[in-house]
């Protein structure tokens, strides 16, 4: 009996230190960019990581600062960590909001949640920091973010420098930058049109010209005369952000890097879903509206548009309250448009459903109107029989005193 005891002992004692399961770390996100130092007109990307620290994630949101006079934001690609681009995406005026989400099941995986694209405008120090206001929320749901990173850039120098130019014996040739332009795809501006046609400035002296196309940001593309032409044509580029750079080659020197961006984007939103409801007021009139959504995985949402019928298609937000004209219509049309003009088209027959409405509430006056016509009946016939009585005990008193 006491070794018994004393084996109980010894195997409460050893789960007293058994090793607890550690609890998850907390969520973070950061932001790294692979060069620090730059010029104005460079193009450069910041990364923006999620790392999970254990934690299931179903939605991922990052909010950003930067010096808007400094710099020039110019987009944000998704990565496949949170396939799906969330809504309400700012990118203006000095603050950047992005994100992602997944569908279905969350992920406890670290890695990257996007890619913001900046364009130096103007020399000086530059910090981009990720500040209150983002977001990583779990399938709960419940927001676990602890917390971000900054990165500060040198913009430019503090002397301002020269325009470069070359000196031969037997001639002085200036150095001029040649100038990019495209009647296809403008600089900077999402397009749905993947055929772009490239065309640049020819200065004078030139002897040939050094381009490269890439999806990745380049401080040079070496010395080697690609074309002695000022165009080039690029047939079905692939949708993302690009960057033509271009480098003019003079008998004894070269220009300066120039770079062009272009933006593409051929895939339509989503299908926008509309639904109708109708609210009636206090007189009993149906009030309806439509209410729709979409989403946009690239170059983002820019507005919707409305018809009925056969009309013509309209600005418009949800939800979106029906007139008079439009409650007798039979279909409604809505548009999603994103910012390269791709679109998706959804629908809804309406009549059946205001019809419906309509009749019920015909139904509920003829009801009303029943009720209030009972009452009133029951009012009259008491008052009858009130005054007979009245009639009668007048007559008894009458012939009682003759």
């Amino acid at each position: 009996m006491k070794k018994i005891f004393i084996f109980t002992l010894l195997i409460l004692a050893l789960s007293l230190f058994s090793p607890c399961p550690a609890d998850a770390g907390s969520a973070t996100l950061s932001l790294a960019t692979n060069k620090t130092s730059l010029k104005v007109g460079d193009v450069f990307n910041v990364q923006i990581s999620v790392s999970s620290g254990g934690n299931t994630l179903q939605v991922a949101r990052a909010k950003i600062n930067y010096p808007a006079d400094l710099l020039k934001a110019q987009g944000f690609t998704l990565a496949s960590l949170f396939p799906q681009k969330s809504p309400g995406e700012i990118i203006s005026g000095g603050t950047i909001y992005v994100g992602g989400y997944r569908i279905g099941d969350g992920t406890a995986g670290n890695g990257l949640l996007g890619t913001v694209s900046f364009k130096v405008i103007k020399d000086g120090s530059a910090t981009i920091s990720l500040v209150s206001g983002s977001r990583l929320i779990t399938p709960e749901p419940k927001d676990i973010y602890s917390g971000g990173n900054s990165v500060t850039l040198t913009l430019g120098s503090l002397v301002p420098v020269e325009p470069k130019k070359t000196t031969t014996p037997a001639e002085n040739i200036q150095i001029i930058d040649p100038q990019i332009s495209s009647a296809t795809n403008p600089d900077d501006t999402w397009s749905k049109n993947n055929n772009v046609v490239l065309n640049w400035t020819q200065p004078d002296k030139v002897v040939g010209f050094i381009t490269k196309l890439s999806q990745d940001q380049l401080d040079d593309i070496g010395t080697e005369i690609t074309t002695t032409k000022n165009t080039e044509s690029t047939l079905a580029l692939s949708d993302g952000i690009w960057y033509f750079y271009l480098k003019a080659k003079y008998p004894n020197d070269y220009s300066n890097l120039v770079a062009y961006t272009l933006k593409i984007d051929t895939e339509p939103p989503s299908k926008p879903q509309p639904i109708i409801t109708a609210q009636p007021d206090n007189n009993g009139v149906n009030t309806y509206q439509i209410f729709f959504a979409s989403t946009d995985s690239l170059s983002g949402l820019d507005h919707y548009q409305i018809k009925f019928d056969s009309g013509e298609y309209k600005n418009a937000e949800s939800p979106y309250t029906l007139n008079q004209d439009e409650i007798g219509a039979k279909n409604v049309y809505l548009k999603a448009i994103d910012k390269a003009d791709n679109n998706s088209l959804g629908n809804l027959a309406i009549a059946d459903y205001i019809k419906t409405q309509q009749e019920k509430v015909t139904l509920f006056d003829i009801q009303a109107n029943t009720v209030k016509r009972s009452w009133l009946e029951f009012y009259v016939t008491l008052g009858v029989i009130g005054l007979l009585f009245i009639l009668i005990i007048a007559w008894l008193l009458v012939r009682k005193r003759e």
